[in-house]
C-alpha cells in the first residue's frame, strides 16, 4: 500500500492522541497528555498533517510558528514513512525536534540532508518523600504575588521586553494574543503563576502549570535584566515549584536549551537532572 500524507481533520483528534500516547509510552515510559491536552497543543498549529497505513495512522506532524512536531508510530517503517512526509517538511522550512534515543528517525534525517542544528534538554524531577526545595530568599525589597495582581500586558512586556526572552536561541517572539492564547488559559491557574515586583514594577516571573499526567511544570521563567544575578531566578524557580508540589504535582520538570549552560547549572542546583535530550533538524539549505 502506498502512503500518502493528508491534512488532519477534527474527526482525526482520537486517533492522533491515542497516537501519540504510544510514541510516549514506548519512549518515555508512559503517556504525558490527554486528548484535551492534545487538542490544545493542535489549535495553536498552522498546519497538521497524518499518514495512515491500511486505517491505522501511523504518522502526524505539526507546525507552530517556526518549529515542527513529529509524531511516527513505534514498529513502523521510518524511513519510508518520513520519505513521504519529507517534501512537505522541506517546503516549510521549519525545525524539527528528534528524540535523541530514537536511532531510526534521527538516521533518516541526517540521510535526507538535514541538519543537526542543536539541542534542547528536558530536565525532571519525581516528586518524592525525600524531594528537598528550599525555601525561597528574594532580594532585598521584592514583593510576590500570583498572577491576579498583574495585567496579561504587563507580564508579557517583562518577559519579552525587560527580559528579552526571545533573544534566546530556540525561543520565539509572541504578540500579547498569541502568549495569552498558550500561556493565560483556564489550565494555567493564576495561583500557580510567580511575580516579583520591585517599587511596584515586574521584575520576574515563572508561569506554568500541572499537566493532566502530573508534570508540575515552568513555562517560562524571566528575569528583568537590570535585576539579574540577584538570586532572583532562583527564588521564582523555587516557588513556582514549591506551589506545584503542594498542588499534587507528581513530577517537576522544565526545557532548556542545550547551550544555556547558566539556567543548565541553575536547574540542576535545585535537584532537577537532564531526562532527556530534544535534537533540532534543520532541512538543506
Amino acid at each position: 500500500m502506498t502512503l500518502l500524507p493528508r491534512p488532519a481533520v477534527p474527526g482525526d483528534l482520537a486517533a492522533i492522541t491515542a497516537l501519540q500516547d504510544r510514541y510516549d509510552t514506548h519512549w518515555l515510559g508512559a503517556p504525558e497528555r490527554d486528548e484535551s491536552e492534545m487538542a490544545e497543543e493542535l489549535s495553536h498549529a498552522s498546519e497538521c498533517i497524518v499518514v495512515d497505513d491500511g486505517g491505522e495512522m501511523i504518522a502526524a506532524t505539526w507546525i507552530t510558528g517556526l518549529s515542527t512536531s513529529l509524531t511516527i508510530a513505534p514498529g513502523a517503517d521510518v524511513p519510508s514513512t518520513l520519505d513521504v512526509l519529507l517534501p512537505w517538511l522541506t517546503s516549510r522550512r521549519g525545525t524539527v525536534a528528534v528524540l535523541d534515543r530514537d536511532d531510526d528517525l534521527r538516521r533518516a534525517f541526517l540521510d535526507a540532508g538535514w541538519l543537526h542544528d542543536r539541542s534542547a534538554f528536558e530536565l525532571l524531577r519525581p516528586v518524592t518523600p525525600d524531594l528537598h526545595l528550599d525555601e525561597p530568599r528574594w532580594p532585598d525589597d521584592v514583593r510576590v504575588t500570583d498572577f491576579s495582581a498583574a495585567t496579561p500586558e504587563q507580564v508579557h512586556e517583562l518577559i519579552y521586553v525587560d527580559a528579552r526572552w526571545a533573544d534566546v536561541i530556540g525561543h520565539v517572539e509572541r504578540t500579547v494574543p498569541d502568549w495569552v492564547s498558550n500561556f493565560v488559559t483556564d489550565k494555567d491557574p493564576p495561583d500557580q503563576q510567580v511575580l516579583a515586583w520591585r517599587d511596584g514594577r515586574l521584575v520576574g516571573a515563572a508561569t506554568g502549570r500541572i499537566f493532566a499526567d502530573g508534570s508540575g511544570w515552568v513555562a517560562q521563567l524571566a528575569v528583568a535584566r537590570s535585576e539579574r544575578r540577584r538570586g532572583l531566578g532562583r527564588a521564582l524557580l523555587l516557588e513556582a515549584f514549591r506551589r506545584r508540589v503542594a498542588a499534587g504535582a507528581t513530577t517537576l520538570g522544565l526545557g532548556v536549551q542545550a547551550e544555556n549552560a547558566g539556567a543548565i547549572a541553575l536547574y540542576t542546583g535545585i535537584g532537577l537532572i537532564i531526562d532527556r535530550e530534544w535534537q533540532i533538524f534543520a532541512p538543506p539549505s
